[in-house]
């Protein structure tokens, strides 16, 4: 596995102090790319303990010889949360590390992780979570995500739903970046019903429920996320997603509401393709929240986008027109208004 992105190689390895054992949670559907995330995590400079990979399908897995590798199925409840909690179960170490079975790591992201927690004088603690900036790959291309780093000084569940820039890629926290101690899923279980956005609703549950909870962020992209075969995200309806925030974000501030709203359920929005849908989540976050000048604009993009779709698509709708008999063929006339 070769990986490409741009690390600081100024950064020292080993941690030479604190030596936690670290767990790591791989719940899978055997997707082809398990072997290749199994083998970025048996790569790390900081060795790993274990690797737990709960298969929550009936699909056979593909995964390394090695003796730290531990297979399972879990088949009681078919969700990423149910067998990542099937994993922690089972895990003997300090810390906790999840990743999907299509995301791979960069071999020093545990250790640069692990001393940056150490540097923090955390490694006593049982009330953090670290994370790392994250290399998305799509379909034509990859991007940096968060644009913008984490800002300690305002809180995770700010960090998560406000949006500071008009561009797509604000607060991305997802599970693959995460390592924390094993006590924490342990005291706040993710949720195990839940079937959409499991790791925001699991940070949001931490913000909310875990006093002096401490949040750090690499700055260095040291996790890849394949944004190309994430069919979990692209197939949430917008009415999901609506149920979702109303659910969730009753207690959040009116501006994260509101930013929260007119971002992200509005690119739900925009998938579904419809003016109505839109201009729905347009006044909704309008009405139960006050969402800033960067979300306004992102959802005044989005509907302009969606209307030039709709009217392009409007325009180019083929007519038939009978014609005369020696002629025999279907006319296509482009229609106006």
């Amino acid at each position: 596995m070769v990986w490409k992105g741009r690390v600081d190689p100024t950064v020292p390895t080993r941690s030479a102090t604190w030596r936690p054992a670290v767990s790591v949670v791989i719940p899978s559907v055997g997707k082809p790319g398990l072997r290749r995330a199994v083998e970025s995590v048996l790569g790390q400079t900081h060795p790993v303990t274990e690797v737990h990979v709960v298969l929550n399908s009936e699909a056979d897995a593909d995964v390394p010889d090695d003796p730290r590798v531990r297979l399972m199925r879990y088949l009681e409840r078919r969700n990423g949360n149910a067998a990542r909690m099937a994993g922690v179960r089972r895990c003997a170490g300090d810390l906790v590390a999840f990743l999907d079975d299509d995301d791979l790591w960069h071999p020093t992201k545990i250790e640069r992780q692990v001393r940056d927690i150490a540097e923090a004088g955390l490694a006593g603690s049982s009330t953090w979570i670290s994370s790392t900036r994250v290399v998305v790959d799509f379909e034509h291309g990859s991007e940096t995500w968060p644009r913008a780093p984490y800002d300690p000084s305002r809180s995770l569940e700010n960090n998560l739903l406000r949006r500071h820039r008009v561009q797509r890629g604000q607060a991305f926290l997802p599970s693959s970046t995460l390592l924390f101690p094993r006590s924490l899923p342990m005291t706040v279980p993710l949720d195990e019903e839940l079937s959409l956005h499991q790791d925001l609703t699991w940070l949001l549950q931490l913000s909310r429920n875990v006093p002096g909870l401490v949040v750090r962020q690499l700055n260095d992209a040291l996790t890849r996320y394949d944004a190309i075969g994430d069919g979990i995200s692209r197939s949430i309806s917008l009415a999901r997603e609506l149920n979702w925030a109303r659910e969730y974000l009753s207690s959040s501030t009116p501006r994260d509401r509101g930013d929260y709203y007119l971002g992200s359920v509005m690119t739900y929005a925009r998938r579904q393709g419809t003016m109505r849908g839109m201009a729905g989540v347009f006044s909704e976050g309008l009405r139960v929240g006050r969402p800033g000048a960067a979300a306004v604009g992102y959802a005044c993009g989005a509907m302009a986008a969606g209307l030039v779709k709709a009217v392009a698509a409007g325009v180019r709708q083929p007519r038939r027109r009978r014609t005369g008999p020696d002629e025999g063929a279907e006319v296509r006339q482009w229609a106006g208004r």
